[in-house]
């Protein structure tokens, strides 16, 4: 196809940016002149891109059949696949059926050559599980109601937090991030506020480069006391926020406008405030408690407010009395507080019952002297939650006092710090926050308590030996959880039932070998944190000789492997193994196991209950093939071998046309063409680009051989006797189910006999081995002709992937025959663009001076023609 002429279009993709005088002084139509000056170089570099172009489409081309050749490899040859037609067990007996009396409570799979029967199963196996009531030490849960915390005149005024649920967002760098103050905490003074921040600045993070750092290794934050003239503390403070790294540091901190305006007022900063180096970046004035609460009255606070309740697993949403309705006006405009408590207590008993059912949350009010202070009751074997709620009004610092989450069980997304409080104590001049309860933290060997990186102690948690981790205050019960649960090492699972308010302590380790071992201290002696949460647990031998909860020894007397103290609220269940009788070829054998699947010799029985039979009455198993299984992945195999093998001839014999040459398209043609031209021009182009390829027909003639034998006849594969199939197969499915359930053997050496080789010697003594394909396995001979031409590893790859790469061989994707050729195609393109563009540059810089001349020569002759008309 001849390209076109040049367009305006052409000209623009040719010169680019350049400036280009066209014709204006002198008329020519310079573009088209510099255009015709390098069509030869330019019609070179579209002659490479098209030789390039082929190889592209001869690489795709040997790719899409290496690859198809790749799968059949990992689908029908693998060791690792489920349809590996090359492993004799893939066509052993499967489908196992229990006989007898007692078949019911046997289940089996494998297979065996023994004669195996099964007398009885005496005991079924138990892994060892203690079952402990709630937390030690956790005073704050009713198992019958959740209480506010504290009293509220309805009718007065109360203080709320101006940081609880307010967000600070700053600019590091050129990152953002964003610190929240939790809801669910009171801010008493700054040391709540800065604890808050260091800890929220944890759990902020950016990325800098490949890394991802939380903002607690950039940015702290302290309490600064106020001096006088006298140097000494004045009693005012402020909070500074310094870098980690002082001067090292090379970036900013910026506090950003979308800040919370409460926040930023309380802490009297301001958005724009910057943090440089070694400075600091501090509150403008004294931040005093006045600062971090506002006086507002409760009608104000709770009209319209919510909760979120949850019982029994139904959740719904509770709603106070929206400002100027009925309600809201009856009760806040009582008058006095005890008659305003009773109305707001029948309110929520109404609201309650309509979304529960009545009778099942009874609304109580303990306030003393009229104030308010509801209390929410349940049956014992009820569940309730407030999970969530209005700010100001749920959570630490609400004016109800009721914690976010504040349940009659057990909360493991609350921190340790929730459920047993939290104590201040000094060492070396530092403020250390520790557990309430009387936990005790880890110390030195000099008495010093461990503490990690924001001052907080740490708590030692150990079972069985193996420490699980070290906890401070901020450390949710959910996240030891999952550190047990995780641990392999230690053996143990844990989960807790909100329903019965139980931790269930498991061992992985099944049967009798199974261990809860939870010892006072740890292995390096620091008192153990599991002991103080849920107990110790000690063993004389494989037995728990005792359990020692809050200080009170309990001694378990077992009966049938099992105990259970009602009072302290912990049960015991011993692991014990199962056990069963077997007959082996006619021998009796007692076996045990840990589980309640015994191996017998890779014979695999499971005892689903107990039993024991008299002689006649014993558990028998008979086995099969897996008829469908087997069928089905040769008739998998039929159908991917027949598609690859129809690419391959349809590539090699497809022949291009000769009457007319299909290059592929230049960017000039393909301009001038729409989409749908191009698509069917390329498809045109891409036939034959493999005729009578030397490789291609060694693969087919190859492949065409593989199932010539007559054995394949007799299990029901036919190789077609059609010249235009080309060697494709066909499968009669009957015969080979047939085949399967008369002689599964034979399919099995068919398809997975290993090679067998025979051995010729010449005249000299020279001897030569050769595949004996017709005692050889299918699978095996065509497994040779996978990897002679599709081998994705070794340092020889398949020939098909030497010459074009694959996906399935990263390394030789890069590095192939033909993308070295692609790749020096590609220098070749560079340098003539780049003689195409000198060459432009050279003539576009004489024609500029030309048309310059020419233009100075016009304005000369146009000055003389006016000199001379102006005489007249």
């Amino acid at each position: 196809m001849a390209v076109s002429s040049v367009s305006s279009s052409s000209s623009s993709s040719i010169y680019g940016n350049r400036n280009v005088i066209s014709g204006l002084a002198s008329g020519m139509d310079t573009e088209s002149m510099i255009e015709n000056m390098v069509s030869g170089i330019k019609s070179k570099i579209d002659s490479q891109k098209q030789d390039q172009q082929i190889l592209l489409w001869q690489q795709e081309a040997y790719r899409s059949i290496s690859d198809q050749l790749v799968q059949i490899s990992q689908k029908y040859t693998s060791y690792t696949s489920t349809t590996n037609l090359m492993s004799s067990a893939f066509f052993q007996p499967s489908i196992i059926t229990s006989l007898g009396k007692y078949a019911d409570m046997i289940s089996a799979s494998g297979s065996t050559n023994s004669d195996i029967e099964i007398g009885s199963v005496t005991q079924l196996a138990q892994n060892e599980t203690i079952t402990f009531k709630g937390l030690t030490g956790q005073t704050s849960i009713d198992p019958e109601k959740i209480s506010a915390g504290k009293d509220v005149s309805l009718t007065g005024k109360a203080d709320v937090s101006n940081l609880a649920g307010q967000q600070l967002s700053f600019k590091y760098g050129n990152e953002s991030f964003s610190i929240t103050f939790d809801s669910n905490r009171e801010y008493n003074d700054l040391d709540d506020v800065v604890d808050e921040i260091n800890k929220q600045l944890g759990n902020a993070s950016i990325t800098l480069g490949d890394d991802t750092i939380t903002m607690d290794s950039k940015v702290k934050a302290q309490v600064v006391d106020s001096l006088g003239p006298d140097g000494k503390p004045t009693g005012d403070q402020t909070i500074a926020f310094t870098f980690v790294e002082g001067e090292n540091e090379s970036n900013t901190l910026e506090v950003l406008s979308y800040s919370s305006t409460s926040a930023l007022e309380a802490l009297h900063l301001s958005a724009g405030d910057k943090l440089n180096g070694s400075g600091v970046l501090a509150s403008r004035a004294p931040v005093t408690k006045d600062d971090l609460t506002s006086e507002k009255y409760v009608s104000d606070v709770l009209a319209g407010a919510s909760m979120t309740v949850t019982y029994n697993g139904t959740t719904a949403t509770i709603k106070m009395p929206e400002k100027g309705s009925d309600e809201y006006k009856e009760i806040f405009g009582a008058g006095d507080d005890a008659t305003a408590a009773e109305k707001m207590t029948k309110y929520l008993q109404t609201q309650f019952d309509q979304a529960f059912g009545y009778g099942r949350i009874t609304v109580d009010n303990a306030g003393k002297d009229g104030a308010f202070k509801p209390t929410f009751s349940v049956k014992e074997s009820d569940t309730l939650s407030i999970d969530s709620g209005t700010l100001n009004v749920i959570g630490k610092g609400g004016i109800l006092g009721i914690d976010r989450g504040a349940s009659n069980r057990v909360n493991v997304n609350k921190t340790l710090g929730d459920m047993y409080g939290t104590v201040e104590t000094s060492q070396d001049g530092e403020t250390i926050i520790g557990l309430g309860g009387g936990m005790s933290a880890i110390t030195d060997e000099n008495g010093k308590v461990k503490v990690d990186k924001n001052g907080k102690a740490l708590y030692a948690f150990e079972i069985n030996g193996v420490k699980i981790g070290e906890y401070t205050a901020d450390t949710t019960l959910q996240t030891i959880i999952n550190d047990i649960n995780n641990n392999a090492q230690a053996g143990v699972k844990v989960n807790y039932s909100a329903t019965a308010d139980q931790f269930v302590f498991s061992s992985t380790h099944g049967g009798e070998g199974g261990r809860i071992a939870i010892g006072d201290t740890t292995s390096d002696n620091a008192q153990n944190l599991a002991a103080q949460m849920f107990g110790s647990v000690k063993y004389t031998g494989s037995t728990i000789s005792e359990i020692v909860i809050d200080g009170q020894s309990i001694v378990p007397s077992f009966t049938d492997g099992s105990y259970t103290d009602a009072t302290n609220g912990v049960s015991i269940i011993k692991g014990h193994d199962a056990q069963m009788t077997a007959y082996i070829n006619g021998v009796e054998k007692t076996l045990t196991s840990a589980t309640n699947t015994f191996d017998i010799d890779g014979f695999k029985v499971t005892a689903n209950g107990t039993f024991t039979a008299e002689n006649g009455e014993r558990v028998s198993f008979n086995s099969k093939v897996d008829t469908d299984k087997i069928v089905d992945a040769i008739k998998s195999f039929v159908e991917d071998y027949n598609k690859v093998l129809a690419e391959i001839n349809d590539q090699y014999s497809t022949q291009p046309d000769h009457k007319k040459e299909y290059l592929p398209l230049t960017d000039d043609q393909k301009a001038d063409m729409s989409e749908k031209q191009i698509e069917e021009y390329e498809a045109k182009a891409k036939e034959g680009i493999l005729f009578n390829d030397r490789d291609l027909g060694n693969l087919a003639n190859s492949l065409r051989f593989v199932f010539s034998d007559s054995k394949f006849s007799e299990i029901g594969i036919e190789v077609s006797t059609d010249y235009s199939d080309k060697g494709k197969i066909s499968l009669d499915e009957n015969k080979l189910r047939e085949m399967l359930e008369s002689d599964p053997e034979k399919v099995s050496s068919v398809f997975s006999d290993p090679l067998v080789y025979n051995e010729t010697t010449d005249s000299q003594g020279k001897t030569t081995s050769s595949v004996n394909s017709a005692e050889s396995g299918v699978m095996a001979v065509l497994k040779v002709q996978l990897d002679k031409y599709a081998a994705t590893t070794g340092s020889t790859k398949g020939i098909l992937i030497e010459k074009a790469g694959s996906q399935y061989s990263p390394l030789a994707l890069l590095q192939n025959t033909m993308q070295t050729q692609i790749d020096n195609i590609d220098k070749v393109i560079d340098s003539l663009t780049e003689k195409l563009n000198d060459k432009i540059d050279y003539y576009t810089s004489k024609f500029t001076k030309l048309e310059t001349l020419i233009a100075q020569m016009n304005s000369q002759s146009s000055y003389l023609a006016s000199l001379g008309g102006g005489s007249y």
